[in-house]
């Protein structure tokens, strides 16, 4: 197996650094080559990584509803591991990122499971191509805008083209750590309720929102490979937590909000 080209010493660097360096495709391309299996688009542990896929795949999916012969966009989805999840359920999946290796890794791996898969290099603060705007049944953004939008200005801008490729009656999809705080933090620093009000404000409708992933879990187990045996339980009662005290949710690494687009009048 392939070892990690960054250590933890780089990798705290890395998160101390990371506005001009999460948000470039040099970056991503340097994971996508460097790591092996979900390490190239998550967390350096694929024994955490495992179980944080699972979750956000059965969040996602649910969100979704049913997309069984539906168009599906997935806006930065870096060496695809989520399109592939939506195409073994009968989705018809575009996938976009910046990465031109993320891009490559994503096409390699789809061909390999004989899954169709639409992958392509595009940048979300440019608009989307004529052909693709208002054409998604549902369009997804997993992680993206918080590491691609260093300013509110380019949120804004970004989110207008995300929105852009929903049909009138589809659905827009975020499952983003969206935090205020440095420590949390990404690039892009808002809260969720500025999340809500500017999607209100290109006319989105808000129908779900919540939070997964429970901090301390991550600290303790995303860096350092650790058996199932001991990652699972530590994840499991984090995500119990979550689940049964809403109050807790500033403690969820990941926010999701599932908005519907409304249906134009004649």
């Amino acid at each position: 197996m392939k070892k990690p080209k960054r250590s933890v010493a780089q990798l705290v660097r890395d998160r101390l650094n990371k506005t001009g360096l999460y948000d470039t495709p040099e970056y991503w391309d340097t994971k996508a080559t460097a790591y092996e299996g979900l390490a190239r688009s998550a967390w350096p542990s694929n024994t955490y990584n495992t179980l944080l896929h699972a979750e956000q795949r059965d969040v996602l999916l649910r969100l979704a509803g049913n997309i069984a012969g539906k168009r599906v966009a997935d806006v930065g989805c870096g060496t695809g591991r989520m399109a592939q999840e939506f195409a073994r359920r009968g989705a018809h999946v575009t996938g976009f990122d910046f990465s031109p290796q993320s891009i490559a890794v994503a096409q390699a791996e789809a061909a390999e499971q004989g899954l169709h898969c639409d992958f392509g290099v595009a940048n979300i603060f440019e608009e989307p191509k004529p052909e693709d705007v208002a054409t998604f049944d549902v369009v997804l953004s997993l992680g993206c805008l918080t590491i691609a939008c260093s300013s509110r200005e380019r949120f804004d801008d970004a989110l207008r083209h995300v929105v852009a490729l929903a049909r009138p009656g589809g659905r827009v999809v975020f499952l983003e750590p969206i935090h205020q705080g440095r420590l949390l933090g990404r690039i892009l620093r808002m809260s969720v309720s500025e999340w809500i009000r500017a999607a209100e404000g290109l006319g989105l409708a808000l129908q779900s929102r919540g939070g997964v992933h429970f901090v301390p879990a991550r600290y303790a187990l995303a860096f350092v490979e650790a058996p199932m045996s001991l990652t699972r339980p530590v994840f499991d009662l984090g995500e119990w937590l979550l689940a049964r005290s809403p109050r807790l949710e500033f403690l969820a690494d990941y926010k999701y909000l599932a908005f519907d687009v409304p249906v134009l009048e004649p």
